[in-house]
């Protein structure tokens, strides 16, 4: 057993090393890395098939790291990867439908497993206001 965190920033690591390794088994029986299962996340249904590009910027990856990660996605046949209709320069990230349905089983496994589902709805939005005051600088 680890002793508890003596600072913020080992309080949300090891927040995220639990909740990852809690989830796992989910992980694997969908075919997902913590990378493919981070951007099937990011890719929202309810907005516009996202670019390579943004998809890059949501991940803050290399494009190739996304190339690889996006070409386990297609293989898993969670997503497809197209033409942008709007600029044919680019290519699009779209969820398929088991891409949907798996996107939606990552999120409530990664929720499940998170130390974070054990607190309080009045302390979970706190500790939202207080990393989001943080990420805002």
């Amino acid at each position: 057993m680890h002793n508890p965190p003596s600072t913020a920033l080992e309080a949300v690591w090891e927040t995220m090393m639990e909740t990852t390794h809690a989830a796992d088994a989910a992980l694997d029986r969908l075919g997902l890395t913590l990378a493919t299962a981070y951007a099937l996340w990011a890719i929202d249904p309810g907005e516009d098939p996202p670019t390579m590009g943004v998809m890059a910027q949501r991940l803050r990856c290399a494009a190739s790291s996304l190339t690889f990660i996006s070409d386990r996605l297609v293989k898993l046949d969670y997503v497809t990867r197209t033409e942008d209709p709007t600029n044919r320069r680019y290519r699009v990230l779209a969820l398929t439908d088991s891409g949907r349905s798996a996107r939606r089983e990552v999120i409530e496994a990664l929720t499940a497993a998170s130390p974070v589902s054990r607190l309080s709805e009045s302390d979970q939005r706190a500790l939202v206001r207080l990393l989001s005051k943080a990420l805002a600088g």
